[in-house]
């Protein structure tokens, strides 16, 4: 065992896996730590790492469990209605790559299976797993800090003892399950800032923008380094960073509360009879791949269910004899309304004073046919996340989609690489 006393400045070459015995080293109290952290059992680990503008004066020891040679490094991104999940290899190609539908208000239980397919599809070899999450929030759980202790207590059980897994949490880093406990907050729904870390290693300024199945992520950085305003989700909404729309799941009825129909404006059943996976199926925009949720009403998802269940937002109906036009025109008009939206926030971030990170745009997510036009719309030039991979398979379509699991993999292994 190695005791390490870390202070100001450290970076990250001169650390490897340690635990946290917590508590400031002082010239009168080092040594007492310091007897406390060798009589330590084994327990909890955290990896550690510098960050700008902190100060660390906190004793570590290295825990030879957390010290192997990783072959490979799976990010497991686990969302409220999609687990997705990446595998890079040791030299941070991806190997591995998929989404899988989890509705977790249904309870925990249905991770069990895409887990299990999910692990049946890595490659052998020591692996070392990153876990990051939006599911905390769903019904299943009474609270944020239920669900991410649950999730994290799930996942590492799954995943078992022989390979480690370290659990992302914003700021703080990558940290061991075993210290989760006070730490929920930095975890909760925290997978925006591995994206945006990652992009902001690579690209040094810009504005993520991770227009998903769900969500809109709106992130600027610069220098290298994440500039938010906000962290958790309600100061993300407050700050136009986090916007609750996204090309799938998101009910018509939270676009908009009027459109026109054959030259008359009216209004739409507050009711969820379509979504805007319909919409964008409608227009021809959709990638089926990304939709992997059952439909409104439980029933078709080709372009004639979905102008039916579009039909009903507006007290009609529609049979196949019907003009299809008069639809269409509807289809995008919806469609443009929640471009609008986005677009708004964007324009919020970007434009806002002092902020130093320009309007170039990485894009992430299903949604990237919007983020394009986005773009041509602001005049910002606009690079794909999948590009910054290094030898990925561009045929691996959802890599942008599963921009966080991709994230927090590569993120991993760089800092497991850094420290070692």
């Amino acid at each position: 065992m190695v005791i390490a006393v870390v202070f100001d400045g450290i970076e990250v070459s001169d650390i490897k896996c340690f635990e946290r015995v917590y508590g400031q080293v002082g010239p009168d109290d080092g040594q007492d730590i310091r007897i406390r952290a060798q009589r330590g059992s084994q327990g909890p680990v955290l990896l550690s790492f510098a960050l700008p503008g902190r100060n660390y004066q906190t004793v570590f020891k290295v825990d030879d469990r957390y010290d192997m040679h990783a072959e490979n490094y799976t990010g497991w991104d686990i969302g409220g209605a999609h687990l997705k999940v990446a595998c890079l290899d040791n030299n941070g190609v991806l190997c591995t790559l998929d989404q899988y539908a989890t509705p977790l208000w249904e309870g925990i239980d249905r991770l069990e299976a895409p887990v299990t397919r999910a692990l049946n599809s890595l490659p052998s070899g020591n692996c070392v797993h990153a876990l990051t999450m939006t599911g905390e929030l769903a019904d299943c759980f009474p609270g944020r800090r239920d669900g991410v202790m649950q999730l994290v207590d799930y996942m590492s059980a799954r995943l078992g003892r022989r390979n480690p897994v370290y659990v992302y949490a914003g700021n703080q880093g990558l940290m061991a399950p075993e210290r989760l406990y006070g730490c929920h907050t930095d975890v909760a729904s925290a997978n925006w800032h591995a994206t945006a870390t990652y992009v902001a290693k690579h690209l040094g300024s810009g504005v993520l923008v991770d227009l998903g199945t769900t969500t809109t992520d709106i992130i600027p950085f610069h220098e290298q380094q994440v500039c938010s305003l906000g962290y958790t989700d309600q100061e993300r909404l407050q700050t136009g960073e986090l916007v609750y729309t996204g090309i799938t799941r998101t009910p018509v009825m939270a676009v908009l509360e009027h459109l026109p129909y054959k030259g008359v404006r009216q209004s739409i059943a507050a009711e969820y009879f379509a979504n805007m996976a319909d919409v964008y199926r409608i227009t021809g925009d959709l990638d089926e791949h990304f939709d992997l949720m059952p439909a409104a009403d439980g029933s078709g998802k080709t372009r004639y269910h979905s102008i039916k269940r579009l039909a009903r937002m507006l007290g009609a109906d529609y049979d196949k004899s019907d003009a299809m036009e008069p639809w269409l025109d509807v289809a995008h008009h919806i469609a443009e309304k929640q471009f609008e939206k986005i677009d708004r926030a964007f324009n919020k971030v970007a434009d806002r004073p002092g902020n130093p990170a320009g309007k170039n745009i990485v894009a992430a997510g299903a949604g990237r046919f919007i983020i394009k036009k986005l773009a041509r719309k602001n005049n910002c030039g606009v690079v794909d996340f999948e590009d910054l991979l290094p030898g990925s398979d561009r045929n691996m379509r959802t890599a942008d989609n599963c921009s966080t699991a991709v994230a927090v993999a590569a993120l991993t292994r760089i800092m497991r690489n850094a420290s070692g």
